[in-house]
């Protein structure tokens, strides 16, 4: 077999992580299997697996690709505020990321290894979220890390409404959202 390039080895996880997603979507965290994320993935079982070591992964990964780019306090993909934002509110309104996401939570309540990866991935959003509040407001880090933690509780209320089907006014939520992290 021949060796895949860097292009193909990203668009063959992609593909798992579409289809965890739609799985996730249609019946459930807790009603999908590897197996069914192996069938409609349309690759073999080993192939899953050397992506992703468990449904854990799966789910992370899944989760993750719902923001749209990798938050890593230490990396040089910082964005100005009013970026990091709508990019953060991208993920919290899109109603289908928000019921996988409602089931991420539930299951991390009886899994300390999703507990784990929830909490490693929140403090890399939340220093890549304080870093942009930095740039913008010149708060230092403290004072932005606090201001990071605030809105990215209020993104995950948001987030459960949406999913919920309730219906909220967002424009006005991005507005007092950009206001208080300024």
């Amino acid at each position: 077999m021949a060796k895949l390039s860097e292009q193909q080895v990203r668009d063959r996880r992609q593909a798992i992580i579409d289809a965890a997603t739609a799985l996730f979507a249609q019946q459930g965290f807790s009603d999908t299997s590897m197996a069914d994320i192996v069938d409609a993935s349309g690759v073999a079982t080993g192939t899953v697996y050397r992506y992703f070591d468990n449904k854990d992964a799966v789910v992370m990964a899944v989760s993750e690709s719902a923001l749209g780019v990798r938050f890593d306090a230490e990396s040089s993909n910082l964005v100005p505020l009013d970026e990091a934002i709508e990019a953060l509110m991208a993920a919290a309104t899109d109603q289908r990321r928000g019921q996988i996401s409602s089931q991420v939570w539930a299951k991390a309540t009886s899994s300390a290894r999703l507990q784990s990866m929830i909490a490693e991935r929140h403090v890399r959003v939340r220093g890549w979220l304080a870093r942009s509040i930095e740039q913008t407001s010149g708060d230092p880090g403290p004072a932005a890390q606090r201001r990071a933690e605030v809105i990215l509780c209020a993104l995950s209320g948001l987030q459960i409404r949406v999913a919920s089907g309730v219906e909220v006014d967002t424009e006005a939520f991005r507005e007092e959202l950009l206001a208080f992290a300024d």
